[in-house]
């Protein structure tokens, strides 16, 4: 293992945190890089120049009404070209595969959609792993015919268990008896790109700190509620998978010792409990006593409509929503104390701004942990809402670049 750098590992280093400033910004200029960086203004500079000549960077005039672009010269600021480098991403759900094309700042300009039980066709249906590639491998190809831009690698985020280190989906419940898949091979021999893999939930956590609202938290969890509950930690600033890419299974702790057996091998674990069927079979239980509530009609609500719901104050939501946001409690606060962390992003599908799951979590959480009564306690929204881990499968490749375990074609010669 390396423990010292050369002139050139520097140069690359710093070559990479340019780049990644400029691809996670809208627009930055020399000065502010230079600032953000802590280079001096004659390296980025530099820098930069190489990454304008190589195709990476574009330049351009920042026409904002501020003062100084009024009266005095207006900033050059500079972004990713527009040809520059993309990033396949793939999110494998149970129900849903996404396929997307961004671009190094977690931009998607191409995405398509592959859902198994809603596909007319039977060449598109979902029974085994053979399935499962065909679709990822056709899903890859639409899209990389789609684009002239060069895809540089792929990255993917998947429902788990999985061995990140190893490339395999190893065995998740539910999901067409699909066991010890060598994804990240096959792909990569396929497409003949380096594929990444990492667990949804994580991925998620990554998106938010790479691209989202967590660059500038050094230590947080990132809650996923989707089919079941999943977390991703940041740690010092850093990506925490765990051993082999298992961390954060949240929905696979124990809230009741004694609760029915779970799939996998546990007992009254939090998926039982923080489910949309449960939601669902409460509200049908409860509808006779909310006779006004818009849940209340016979047909079973979705999780938007119940969110939505939620959100607009309707009682019969909110006595159901307190009692999932309960279950998740009793599990983060056990996460919370043991890694004493403040911060938690929640993503999850809704169709507005309004956090009525995070704001029942922040109240039940503020009572309960240790680090509330040393350390206020936040709870945020995720940027990126129910697409975290989609986005988080392109930061994961991102990520591969801007720390320079993947280079780039276009630099190798500077």
């Amino acid at each position: 293992e390396k423990t010292g750098s050369n002139i050139q590992d520097v140069k690359s280093k710093n070559r990479m945190l340019v780049l990644k400033h400029i691809a996670t910004s809208s627009g930055i200029s020399r000065v502010d890089i230079a600032r953000s960086t802590g280079l001096s203004k004659m390296t980025v500079g530099n820098i930069v120049t190489e990454l304008l000549s190589s195709g990476l960077a574009e330049e351009t005039i920042n026409v904002s009404n501020n003062a100084s672009a009024i009266y005095g010269r207006r900033p050059i600021l500079l972004t990713l070209a527009q040809n520059s480098p993309c990033i396949c991403g793939m999110l494998i759900k149970r129900k849903l595969c996404q396929i997307v094309l961004s671009d190094l700042g977690g931009r998607i300009f191409k995405q398509v959609d592959y859902p198994y039980d809603t596909l007319d066709s039977s060449d598109d249906t979902l029974d085994s792993s053979d399935d499962l590639l065909r679709i990822l491998l056709r899903a890859y190809t639409e899209c990389a015919e789609s684009t002239d831009r060069r895809i540089t690698s792929i990255g993917i985020a998947s429902l788990g268990p999985l061995d990140s280190s190893r490339g395999i989906i190893l065995n998740p419940p539910y999901f067409y008896d699909i066991e010890n898949l060598p994804i990240v091979s096959i792909i990569s021999e396929k497409t003949g790109l380096p594929v990444f893999l990492v667990n949804d939930a994580t991925a998620g956590a990554f998106s938010e700190k790479l691209f989202g609202s967590g660059t500038s938290i050094s230590n947080f969890a990132y809650l996923h509620i989707m089919n079941g509950i999943g977390a991703g930690f940041i740690l010092n600033h850093a990506l925490y998978d765990g051993d082999s890419g298992q961390s954060g299974e949240i929905g696979h702790t124990s809230i009741n010792f004694d609760g029915p057996l779970c799939a996998c091998g546990n007992r009254g674990c939090l998926d039982l409990y923080a489910n949309l069927d449960n939601l669902q079979q409460r509200i049908k239980e409860l509808a006779p006593f909310y006779p006004n509530s818009p849940l209340s009609i016979p047909q079973t609500p979705s999780w938007l409509e119940i969110i939505s719901s939620g959100n607009q104050h309707d009682p019969l939501a909110i006595t159901v929503l307190e009692e999932f946001c309960s279950y998740i409690s009793y599990s983060l606060t056990n996460t919370l104390n043991l890694l004493n962390l403040s911060t938690i992003i929640v993503g999850y599908d809704s169709d507005g701004t309004n956090t009525i799951i995070e704001d029942l979590l922040y109240h039940k959480l503020s009572k309960i942990t240790l680090t509330a009564k040393s350390n206020p306690l936040s709870v945020l929204h995720s940027t990126f809402g129910g697409n975290a881990p989609l986005i988080g499968s392109v930061a994961l490749a991102a990520d591969k670049i801007f720390s320079g375990h993947l280079s780039l074609l276009e630099l190798e010669t500077l």
